[in-house]
């Protein structure tokens, strides 16, 4: 039982720390195979990566992720930026703006303009500062340091804080979505509640990994046991079948007999219900009335068949005395039998003659 338990540890040791499936027969069968997969699993992870590539892998994953998060930060607050440039152009259809609020988003926009164009001057994948687009360089396109620091100042005292209310409300809306909050809930702890999305998201992925990891776990428990089920269903239909066919050879010799001896109880049963049916059908066929009847029409038979021996018999005499005659006797028969045709047709011929004669009469009846 101990050395059961102990393959079966091992068994799920291997197939939790490697991406593989190895069954306790597998184990037991190939030893040095184990100890090989053994020792694989001290330098791969359960992806089936090398520890060594996996470490890169993942440092390559949280430089990226750092990176990830940097663009989509500059990304939110550019859009928002160029959000608020397109309702303020909106806005001027209906509202006419005080001449420093349109001023101010004129030199954001153009601010904008001169960043994206800045953005797009290198050009060449290798991102050489030597080729640029139309061989402009930054400075040519960036404002003087006066003016810079005079919009930037303005830029402070109006756009961004228009630009963290906007974004504010946004990660609010955000929270709300994740877990509605109460109507009583201040929008500080509303606001607090934004700033733990991120962490709190992180978690609940972590939790969903874990959760999938333990389902592929348990998919793979399942799988096992379905198929450690299924050996000792075939094992035990196996046994069964061993001990029906042991026991049914050792009763076959008595049960052939038991069956023979009913079978032909059976049958000597069945002829002597038809004998008795037989009987009946006699006994109800032949009645009194009925053998009286069959009796006479016995006699008569017999009366009749009586007649036509003795006829049979001139007949036979007759033929006999004809035959002592030759043959002459033949020859004499032969010719009676061509009279007796030639009358026949001469008849025939009579008859058709006197239907045309009366039918030409008919017709001079008539007229």
């Amino acid at each position: 039982m101990a050395s059961v338990v102990s393959v079966q540890e091992t068994v799920d040791k291997l197939n939790a720390s490697l991406p593989i499936f190895i069954t306790a027969a597998e184990v037991e069968n190939n030893p040095e195979f184990t100890k090989l997969l053994f020792a694989l699993s001290r330098t791969l992870t359960e992806d089936g990566l090398s520890r060594t590539t996996h470490s890169e892998l993942t440092e390559t994953k949280d430089s990226l992720l750092k990176q990830k998060e940097k663009y989509l930060e500059a990304h939110t607050v550019y859009s928002e930026l160029k959000s608020l440039i397109m309702e303020q152009n909106i806005s001027k259809n209906e509202n006419v703006p005080s001449p420093s609020t349109a001023a101010l988003y004129d030199a954001l926009s153009s601010a904008i303009s001169s960043a994206e164009a800045v953005h797009y001057l290198s050009f060449t994948p290798e991102g050489s500062d030597e080729i640029t687009l139309l061989g402009l360089k930054q400075e040519d396109l960036v404002q003087n340091d006066s003016h810079k620091i005079k919009i930037q100042q303005s830029f402070q005292q109006n756009i961004i804080p228009e630009l963290e209310s906007r974004l504010r409300a946004k990660c609010e809306l955000l929270v709300n979505f994740h877990e509605p909050s109460k109507d009583y809930e201040s929008e500080g702890l509303s606001f607090a509640k934004a700033g733990q999305l991120p962490a709190i998201l992180q978690k609940e992925k972590s939790l969903l990994q874990e959760e999938r990891k333990r389902l592929g776990q348990d998919r793979l428990m399942r799988d096992r046991q379905f198929r450690q089920y299924y050996q000792t269903l075939l094992q035990s239909l196996e046994s069964l079948e061993k001990l029906i066919t042991k026991h049914r050879l050792q009763s076959q010799v008595r049960y052939d007999k038991v069956t023979t001896d009913w079978l032909a109880a059976k049958c000597e049963a069945m002829c002597l219900k038809i004998r008795v049916l037989q009987n009946q059908l006699i006994r109800d066929t032949y009645t009194p009335e009925t053998v009286a009847a069959l009796k006479k029409i016995r006699g008569l038979l017999e009366v009749a068949k009586e007649e036509e021996e003795r006829e049979l018999q001139r007949a036979r005499e007759a033929l006999q005395a004809y035959e002592s005659v030759g043959m002459g006797f033949e020859a004499l028969v032969r010719e009676y039998s061509a009279l007796m045709i030639e009358i026949d047709n001469k008849k025939w011929a009579l008859s058709e003659l006197r239907q045309s004669q009366d039918g030409i009469d008919s017709l001079w009846s008539h007229r």
